[in-house]
């Protein structure tokens, strides 16, 4: 329970002070380093989960969490205001409009 008076009324530590002077645990880098050795191993089970799966979300999933670790997850756009968002969402429906059967091409 030192921790606790070593903490400021508000929770916070005092400036200069860690709440973990003894840094990560070094087991930690060990159950990394431990993961990281199955790597290939996890990967060929992505990719028979993606190929045989039986289901298609298991398929799906897989394909997903693939592509994330080779190339990257994908960058979202972010909507800053609403005026923008109302204005996309516009267009959007004067396309579904255009279009016959109600479907964006």
């Amino acid at each position: 329970m030192g921790l606790a008076k070593a903490r400021s009324a508000n929770g916070q530590f005092p400036k200069g002070q860690s709440g973990n002077p003894s840094g990560r645990p070094r087991d930690e880098q060990k159950v990394a380093e431990l993961a990281r050795s199955y790597t290939e191993e996890a990967i060929e089970t992505l990719v028979e989960l993606m190929r045989g799966g039986n289901d298609e979300r298991v398929s799906g999933t897989a394909a997903q969490a693939l592509l994330d670790r080779g190339w990257g997850k994908p960058k979202l756009a972010v909507v800053s205001d609403e005026t923008g968002y109302v204005r996309a969402l516009g267009a959007v429906a004067a396309e579904l409009e255009e279009q016959h059967d109600n479907r964006l091409v």
